[in-house]
Parts: C-alpha cells; sequence; structure tokens
C-alpha cells in the first residue's frame, strides 16, 4: 500500500514533534553563527568539541599517551575522555581523518541513523497498533530527532542520538522476540553512559531472562576487555577517578541554585525538599529519595501489563526514570523518544464533529504563530503567559476531550522549553502579586523540561488508574516477585556459563 502525504490529523503529535523543531531552528542558526544577508556562519567556539575529544583521544592512544588525560587543542582541561577505557577503539579509524573532517562524518553517520530510527518507530507504531501514518508523520518524527533536544548533540558531536538509536533498535529487537539483539544492544548503550542500564529493570518486569543475559555479558564483557586491554589500573582509574566524580552530588546539598549546572533531574526539587526537612541531612539522602520517589512510579507503571499500550507506558516510564534519576543534561532525552513519539501516535483521538476539529486547528494555528513571533513578550507580561497557557490548554482538550492525552501532549510541548531556571527566575520575578509567589518556586527549583517530563509521567499514571490497577495488583506482584528473582537468577546465571 501506497503511504499518503497525511493519512490522518494526528494534532497531537504534529504539535509536538514540529514544535520541537521549530524551537530548534534558532537554536540552531545561533550555534553556526548564520547570517543570510549576506550568507556567511562564524560558527560556535565550541563546534564538535566533543568529537574532538574522541578524536585527539583515540590519536593520544596510538602515540601511547594518556588517552584519559588529552584534551583537543584550543580547550580547555575539563575536556577528557570520559568512557570506559575500551570504547576508545571506536574512534581509532577516525584518526584516518583530519579533524574536523571526521567530525562531519560523524554529524552525517549520526543523521542518518537518526532516519533509520525515524522509520523504524514509524513501522513499529503502524505493525503494533494498526495505525497508518502519512509521510508528514515520517517527516515530523525526523525532524523531532533532530528537534530542539538534538542540537547540543549536533553541535558539539556528541553521541547521544547514536544511543537513542541503540535504544530504539533494541526495544523492537525485544518487540520482534530477539531477546538476546536488544540485550547486546542496551549493554552497548549502558557502557558508554551507565545510567541506562536502568533499562534492565523493564526487562526485569517482562522476565527477559535472554535480553537480561545478552546485556550483562555485553557489559561485562566491555569492562573485562577494557582491563585486558589497558590494563586493571586503567579501569580503575576510569571508575574512581571518572565515573564516580561525575554523579556531581555534593552540589545538590543545600539546594540545588537556579544559575547551576542545566541539569534535568528530579534531583533539583528533592534537594530544596530534603535540606529544608532536614537540615543536617548528608548528601547520599538524595539519590535515595529519587530513587525511592521514581522505584514507586516505575512499580506502578510495571503492574497490569495485558496490551502493548500497557507496556508502551511501562517502557515510557522507565527511560523517564533513566533521565531524571541522576544529574543527566537535557540532551539525554533523546533516549525517550523510543516511547515518547508511539505513545503521541497511540493517544490519539480526533473530534466527532469536524467543524469542532477545524476551530482547534485554527486556534492551533494562531496560538503557534503568536508564541513564534512574540515568545519574548509574551515571557515578560503575567496576563499574557496566563492566557497563552489557558487557552493552550483550552484547544488541546478541546480535541481529545480526555485528560491523558492532553496531559502528554501538554507535557510534551513544556518539555521543548530551554529556558533556563535562572532566567526564568529573572521573568517570574517581574509577575505581580500571587503568580509571582506561585511560580518563583517551581521556576527556581526545577527546569521547565523536568516538569514536561513529570506531566507526561502523571499522563502515564492516569492511565494505569484508568485501567483499573489497585492496592490488589501491588500485593499480587510482590507475592511472585521473589519466586521470579530466583529463577531469572539461575537462568541468567546459565545463559552466561552456556
Amino acid at each position: 500500500m501506497r503511504r499518503p502525504l497525511v493519512s490522518r490529523p494526528y494534532l497531537g503529535a504534529w504539535l509536538v514533534l514540529l514544535w520541537s523543531a521549530a524551537l530548534a531552528y534558532s537554536t540552531y542558526v545561533n550555534f553556526l553563527g548564520l547570517s543570510f544577508r549576506p550568507l556567511e556562519w562564524s560558527p560556535d567556539d565550541r563546534l564538535g568539541v566533543n568529537y574532538y575529544v574522541y578524536h585527539y583521544s583515540a590519536e593520544a592512544l596510538l602515540a601511547g599517551e594518556d588517552f584519559y588525560a588529552a584534551t583537543p587543542p584550543g580547550f580547555g582541561d575539563h575536556y577528557t575522555y570520559l568512557y570506559p577505557p575500551v570504547t576508545i577503539l571506536t574512534w581509532v579509524p577516525f584518526t584516518a581523518l583530519e579533524s574536523f573532517h571526521g567530525f562531519l562524518l560523524l554529524t552525517a553517520i549520526t543523521i542518518a541513523v537518526s532516519a533509520a530510527s525515524a522509520v523504524a518507530i514509524v513501522r513499529f507504531v503502524e505493525d503494533g497498533w494498526d495505525r497508518t501514518l502519512g509521510w508528514l508523520d515520517v517527516g515530523a518524527i525526523f525532524l523531532f530527532f533532530l528537534g530542539i533536544h538534538s542540537t547540543g548533540t549536533l553541535n558539539f558531536g556528541n553521541i547521544n542520538l547514536l544511543l537513542a538509536a541503540g535504544i530504539v533498535f533494541g526495544f523492537l529487537a525485544l518487540d520482534r522476540g530477539r531477546e538476546v539483539t536488544a540485550g547486546v544492544l542496551f549493554g552497548a548503550v549502558a557502557l558508554m553512559k551507565v545510567f541506562p542500564a536502568l533499562v534492565g529493570l523493564y526487562l526485569l518486569r517482562i522476565r527477559s531472562w535472554a535480553a537480561i543475559a545478552g546485556a550483562t555479558a555485553t557489559g561485562l564483557g566491555g569492562l573485562a576487555a577494557s582491563a585486558i586491554v589497558f590494563g586493571p589500573d586503567t579501569l580503575y582509574r576510569f571508575f574512581f577517578e571518572i565515573l564516580l566524580p561525575r554523579s556531581d552530588t555534593a552540589a545538590f546539598v543545600g539546594g540545588y541554585p537556579p544559575d547551576g549546572t542545566y541539569y534535568v533531574t528530579i534531583q533539583r526539587p528533592l534537594s530544596h525538599i530534603i535540606w529544608n526537612v532536614y537540615p543536617d541531612a548528608p548528601a547520599a539522602v538524595l539519590p535515595i529519595a529519587a530513587a525511592l520517589v521514581l522505584g514507586a512510579v516505575l512499580a506502578y507503571c510495571y503492574l497490569g501489563l495485558e496490551t502493548k499500550t500497557d507496556h508502551l507506558v511501562a517502557i515510557h516510564a522507565t527511560l523517564t526514570a533513566t533521565v531524571i534519576f541522576m544529574s543527566s543534561f537535557r540532551f539525554y532525552l533523546a533516549l525517550v523518544f523510543l516511547s515518547w513519539v508511539p505513545l503521541l501516535y497511540v493517544w490519539h483521538e480526533e473530534p466527532d464533529d469536524q467543524r469542532r476539529g477545524q476551530a482547534v486547528v485554527l486556534g492551533v494555528g494562531l496560538l503557534a504563530v503568536a508564541y513564534l513571533w512574540y515568545a519574548p513578550l509574551i515571557w515578560s507580561y503575567w496576563p499574557l503567559v496566563v492566557a497563552f497557557f489557558a487557552a493552550g490548554v483550552g484547544v488541546v482538550y478541546a480535541w481529545y476531550e480526555d485528560v491523558v492525552p492532553t496531559l502528554f501532549v501538554l507535557g510534551g510541548l513544556i518539555a521543548s522549553i530551554t529556558s533556563r531556571p535562572s532566567s526564568m527566575v529573572s521573568n517570574v520575578q517581574e509577575y505581580p502579586g500571587p503568580l509571582s509567589t506561585l511560580l518563583e518556586p517551581l521556576v527556581t527549583v526545577g527546569t521547565l523540561q523536568l516538569y514536561g517530563l513529570l506531566v507526561m509521567l502523571a499522563a502515564c499514571l492516569l492511565y494505569k488508574y484508568r485501567q483499573g490497577v489497585g492496592v490488589a495488583d501491588v500485593r499480587e506482584a510482590g507475592r511472585v516477585l521473589r519466586t521470579d528473582l530466583e529463577e531469572g537468577t539461575r537462568t541468567v546465571r546459565a545463559r552466561l556459563n552456556g
């Protein structure tokens, strides 16, 4: 069957996907320093800096030097290689090229892999939920992969979109019964960034012992190869001099400041709650509290997995928790694309009344034009903020007439706003009366992207509640958990030993 240009009006999906792309445009222009009259460019000083770290670290390895101490010429000493030792071999072939050409090659590979990921997600949605997506949807999903959540990845030459592809194809392999392949892909992603190992919680829930074995073998195999090739001292150095200091937990003690590093983590608001209630709390309390909060959310979303949508919601909760548990940057939101995009299409309804649908589309168009042209003005005056937000919520709800997809779309829109907390604090301080009192604490303790992710999680929790998940399911899960873990441990050991 030929793919149509537009199959159905997936308004909510289009809003989130194209909104991200629209916001990315000005960011790319700024990064590249583009000027169209006359046509010229003066790129950001950090263009390709992450790739240059990989490139010059690989060259240091070939020269017999310490690749963990190598830095690109012209950049600070804090730009150093941060991944397990064996992964440096990935970048050795790139040293055959001049560094800038290597950066261009990595960028081309990243864009191609993102296109493949977008196509894979389209097929995942169409095959799993009997949806038909048009070429407009294919293009919008691809633009989303290159949208506001990926601007830094492409500008700095990072690998986040490649890791996102590993998550995408890992879950698609899992969906098709290729558990070992899925585990290998998940293990490779976790080997690079460590925290995506939390995906293993979902694998435990669905008792995918083969995937767990594949992931474990890949991760441990990579660490063993690091020790064999580079020596145990280098591996020890990676863990205790490079990996552990990156958690930055000590910086959160007393409440993380709004002008601190742009971390998208639930630990930001939790740090203020904990040290306001218990000023003498040790730093270790913070990650424990984050684990308890997110663990409760995951436990609830893991109950009653009867349909493909139930599983997709559980996956989304897992990937979201993976990103917001530790001190992650906003560019790691790409790791959530696998579940984020399909849910926009799965939770799709459209108005029965055609005239109401047309009115909603007109309202969305007017709001979009107003924001793209007058965003600074809107954020500068509190009545415009209130009116714009109320109108946005109203038109989205008028389309769905359902709280779950409305919340999910609104969360996706909020998550694409990248204003730093410090600038948001400056703005809301100008608002009079109760609005400033209400908003200032919120923007002080968290980022808009965190709040967007939490709103989408709230949609997932409401969906589970509507499914009838309750106390009885929690008790039943508790009864079978020990048996499942014992069985799984035996199975994984057998596969690893075999």
